[in-house]
């Protein structure tokens, strides 16, 4: 969409920036940290989740992912994974000091929800 949306010449200048920020080699150790971390995350939310409705004490607060999981069944974590595929490619590919900042508190947000759900489940 931004493609579209975009002018040529932002277009080029954002390229380029992403080039830049590539070039560092503490934000790519930074942005490859993350996106480590936001996998990891990821990965204990769907098991987190998949505990805390098991237990029969949690419920999807999502109301994406719940429609996902009352249209798809247990297939809910493939989109679910896809998506973090992306955003992790998109913070890879932009490793900027401000998209990681950004993205250091979606990391710090999805473990709280992980958090959250393994207290929910009883497993804290």
């Amino acid at each position: 969409m931004l493609w579209v949306l975009a002018s040529s010449k932002r277009r080029r200048k954002l390229h380029k920036d992403a080039e830049s920020a590539r070039a560092s080699t503490r934000n790519l150790v930074a942005a490859w940290a993350l996106v480590i971390a936001y996998n990891t995350a990821g990965l204990f939310d769907i098991v987190s989740t998949t505990i805390a409705i098991d237990s029969g004490l949690g419920r999807e607060a999502n109301p994406v992912i719940l429609a996902m999981m009352q249209s798809i069944g247990g297939y809910w974590v493939l989109p679910k994974l896809a998506l973090q595929g992306v955003v992790s490619l998109m913070v890879l590919w932009f490793p900027h000091w401000i998209v990681l900042g950004f993205f250091s508190v979606a990391v710090i947000g999805k473990s709280m929800v992980v958090y959250n759900n393994f207290a929910i489940a009883g497993v804290f």
